[in-house]
């Protein structure tokens, strides 16, 4: 039971550190705006990529399990490691990235097709993600999935929301938090 309640912990933990990146950029949107039809179909999608991606990801490490063996382990750690080290130097250094956040931003609200991409693309963290916890469980894979789209759509609503609200602070605090999370479970992959 115990061991059940610690797996539940950790999905919930990469959960929130996987959305701090659609809250981030939703931050963004919702500073310039957005009709409440288009935020909904923008946070319903981002969910679903969520899910779909780290579906993907999971198929893809099982049978990199299978290929390479203990070492496919270390390979997923090192996965998450490097989206954690990514994640800080884009919120310390964002350079030219911010323009294109921006440019990003617009762009999803322009048209259906449009907030799909910028939904795949804000998703595909997930994948790399999956392909970490397809060397776990099915039920630990499925269980992150689902969790990972859940909160991805609710980060994005909370993001859509607070940046009408408050501002690019709790963006860059958010993707700071998230960055942190990952570069703490890579390394606790690595010695699990």
């Amino acid at each position: 039971m115990a061991n059940h309640l610690h797996d539940l912990i950790e999905i919930f933990i990469m959960s929130v550190a996987l959305g701090m990146d659609g809250f981030s950029l939703a931050v963004a949107i919702g500073l310039r705006g957005i009709r409440r039809t288009d935020a909904l179909h923008l946070v319903l999608v981002i969910g679903f990529f969520h899910v779909f991606l780290t579906l993907v990801g999971i198929n893809v490490g099982r049978m990199a399990q299978g290929v390479l063996g203990h070492l496919a382990q270390w390979l997923g750690a090192f996965i998450l490691f490097g989206l954690g080290l990514h994640m800080l130097y884009a919120t310390f250094f964002p350079g030219s990235d911010e323009d294109d956040d921006a440019s990003a931003a617009l762009l999803a609200v322009a048209s259906p097709w449009a907030m799909s991409l910028f939904a795949a693309g804000v998703s595909l963290d997930a994948l790399s993600i999956g392909f970490s916890l397809g060397l776990r469980s099915s039920v630990y894979g499925l269980v992150a999935a689902a969790s990972f789209g859940v909160f991805s759509a609710l980060l994005c609503g909370l993001g859509l929301l607070l940046g009408r609200r408050v501002g690019q602070v709790a963006g860059i605090y958010g993707e700071l938090a998230g960055a942190l999370i990952l570069l703490g479970f890579g390394i606790h992959f690595l010695f699990n």
